[in-house]
């Protein structure tokens, strides 16, 4: 899979003809799963892609709103690839970047050779949030550009979303989080140090979404992550169970020396403080 930065991705049409969907995709979860497979339905005839943030443009517009993120940027890229995408484009929100009407931020798509967009029903962009799902389809559609909303998923009678499974990560609702991501919430792991008492203590990467100070059972990776379909016991290669407090945004380990750790899997809260 290319990974690619915007400006270059508009300067050329080397994908063209492109099939493409648009979002932060925080977490990549069953509905953002959806929409790549709706875009995956256009090969043969197009190559496919996601359109992305390399951060999260709420960290910039709403600082003091922001609650974290779900995924790191390795961990979008990895499940992008993981679907057999054909490239992921980076943006770099910036307040210029911003400034774009939806209007002009679609026609620098259909300079890029896309052909097909595929967005949710809850899809906004443009300065001022200016375009809708509705008016994307519309404005597409002047370019010869096909476009398709794709329903939500349902989890509970409600839409899965980002911000759904940022809420429950961060009350503790662990079970209801993994149904909507498809998996136990994972963390990615900036480092290590010694708490008090002499334990070893993983740093959780920048901004990452922790749920509340308690004891938990976590899953132990190395670098290479998790596999959706990974069981977490003692026997799964690669991964370990471990017993672990979560307490001053720090992953507490009970004795155990947690070695080279580049993920950690929230399995299952064990009490909350």
């Amino acid at each position: 899979m290319k990974v690619l930065d915007w400006d270059d991705f508009v300067a050329s049409s080397d994908l063209a003809p492109l099939s493409v969907t648009i979002g932060v995709f925080d977490g990549v979860h069953r509905g953002h799963q959806k929409l790549i497979e709706t875009v995956l339905s256009k090969r043969p005839a197009m190559r496919c892609a996601v359109i992305t943030f390399r951060e999260n443009p709420k960290k910039l517009l709403h600082p003091h709103t922001f609650r974290g993120n779900i995924f790191t940027l390795d961990q979008k890229i990895e499940a992008f690839s993981a679907a057999d995408l054909d490239a992921c484009v980076l943006i770099d929100f910036s307040r210029n970047f911003g400034k774009l009407s939806g209007a002009e931020f679609i026609s620098l798509l259909a300079r890029a050779g896309v052909k097909f967009v595929c967005v949710g029903s809850n899809f906004r962009c443009g300065h001022k949030m200016d375009t809708n799902a509705q008016t994307l389809v519309d404005l597409c559609g002047a370019l010869g550009i096909e476009a398709r909303i794709v329903e939500s998923v349902l989890q509970s009678g409600h839409p899965v979303s980002s911000s759904r499974i940022r809420n429950d990560v961060l009350e503790g609702r662990l079970a209801e989080a993994a149904e909507m991501l498809g998996k136990p919430h994972v963390v990615g792991i900036a480092g290590s140090e010694r708490a008090g008492g002499g334990f070893p203590a993983l740093v959780p990467v920048a901004d990452a979404v922790l749920p509340p100070e308690g004891r938990y059972i976590v899953g132990l990776s190395p670098d290479v992550g998790l596999s959706p379909d990974v069981g977490f016991d003692s026997e799964t290669a690669g991964t370990r169970v471990a017993s672990a407090r979560i307490g001053g945004g720090r992953i507490i380990l009970d004795g155990l020396d947690p070695g080279s750790v580049g993920r950690v899997a929230i399995i299952n809260v064990v009490s909350q403080e």
